[in-house]
C-alpha cells in the first residue's frame, strides 16, 4: 500500500482530462461489493476518491488470499488483465461504500502520449508499484511473521481498522490462528 497522490492526485486527473477535452467515468461500489471478479476483463486503472479496497485471489484450495488493499488517493488495476488483455484473476472488494474513477487504457496512453508530466507521474507510480511489491513479497521469505505483522500495524494502522483479521492473516501469508497467537504474545 502507499499514496498514489505523491505521484497521480485526483487534481491532477481533472487537469489533465480538461486538458485533453475528456471526462473520466466514476463507479461506486456498496460495503462488501465484488465490483471486479476473476475471469472478468479488467478495463481500467481505479483511482480510490473515497473507501477502502481489498483485491484477493484463491488459492488452489479455493481459500482467499488477499494480494493488496488500496485506501483513498491510491490507485490500483489488474496489470495482466488491464495491461496485456489476458484473463484476470483477481477479485475487487469493497470494505467500505468506495467512489472511484475510471481510467481506461485509451485514456492512460493519451495521458501519458500527450502530457509530459502525466506520463512520467505515470512511470513513478509503476516504478514505486513494482519496488513496494517486490519487497512484500521478499519480506514473506525473510522476515518473521511477527516482524511482517508490527511493520504492517506500524506502517498502515488504517488496515486493522478496515479489514477483517482473515483478510490481514493471508496478506501476511500466514494463517488466522498463527496471527491471533502473535497478537496474543504481543499484549502480554
Amino acid at each position: 500500500m502507499f499514496q498514489s497522490d505523491q505521484f497521480i492526485s485526483k487534481e491532477h486527473l481533472q487537469k489533465w482530462s480538461e486538458k485533453l477535452g475528456f471526462e473520466f467515468k466514476t463507479q461506486s461500489a456498496k460495503k462488501g461489493e465484488v465490483f471486479l471478479k476473476h475471469k472478468q476483463r479488467c478495463h481500467y486503472f481505479y483511482y480510490v476518491s473515497k473507501g477502502f479496497i481489498r483485491l484477493y485471489y484463491l488459492d488452489l484450495d479455493g481459500q482467499e488470499m488477499t494480494h493488496w488493499f488500496s485506501a483513498e488517493k491510491m490507485m490500483i488495476t489488474s496489470p495482466f488483465s488491464f495491461f496485456k488483455e489476458e484473463t484476470n484473476i483477481l477479485n475487487f472488494q469493497a470494505l467500505e461504500d468506495t467512489e472511484l474513477i475510471l481510467i481506461s487504457k485509451d485514456q492512460l496512453n493519451l495521458l501519458s502520449d500527450q502530457i509530459d508530466q502525466a506520463n512520467k507521474a505515470f512511470q513513478s507510480l509503476f516504478v514505486e508499484f513494482a519496488m513496494r511489491l517486490s519487497r512484500r513479497i521478499m519480506s514473506i521469505h525473510t522476515e518473521s511473521a511477527e516482524y511482517r505483522y508490527l511493520k504492517l500495524l506500524e506502517e498502515h494502522p488504517l488496515i486493522f481498522q478496515k479489514a477483517k483479521l482473515a483478510h490481514i492473516s493471508s496478506y501476511l501469508g500466514i494463517t488466522q490462528q498463527s496471527l491471533s497467537r502473535i497478537r496474543k504474545k504481543l499484549v502480554h
